[in-house]
């Protein structure tokens, strides 16, 4: 298994788009103002110090069909974007197609991507943001 291949295939393939990286408004393209804005872990801790949309980019439990060696692994990609900048433009929306756009049926470390579902309207510690989940799997075999 090389699944820390796997989930820096997606990081890099999501830090280097430069219009997921527009849209969202990462001020420059250094790779420590793309790294707070895309955060490899399921909770971001600093909602309140900037409105600035974030990225969290995490694994989901596997599951394993009964009578197989294959487990479908699972990467959530969260998105954070304020209530104000989502009614403008529906900027939580168009992040997710952009996601989709660059990850689904993409081929990172030998494994094809694929997007498997929406989680629309998740709850927030922080009731001025607007939380949107996007999960995608890939197969992984299991010997």
């Amino acid at each position: 298994m090389r699944l820390k291949d796997v989930a820096v295939g997606v990081f890099s393939a999501l830090v280097t788009d430069n219009e997921l990286l527009d849209l969202l408004e990462v001020p420059t393209r250094e790779m420590n103002a793309i790294k707070d804005q895309v955060v490899e872990d399921k909770y971001p801790n600093d909602l309140i110090v900037n409105n600035l949309s974030r990225l969290c980019v995490y694994e989901n439990p596997t599951s394993t069909p009964i009578y197989t060696n294959i487990e479908r692994s699972y990467i959530e990609i969260d998105i954070y974007v304020t209530k104000e900048k989502n009614k403008l433009d529906r900027r939580i929306l168009q992040i997710a197609n952009r996601l989709y756009d660059i990850l689904n049926k993409r081929n990172i470390e030998g494994y094809e991507i694929r997007y498997y579902n929406r989680l629309p309207n998740l709850p927030t510690d922080n009731n001025e943001w607007v939380k949107y989940g996007v999960v995608f799997n890939y197969d992984n075999i299991v010997i």
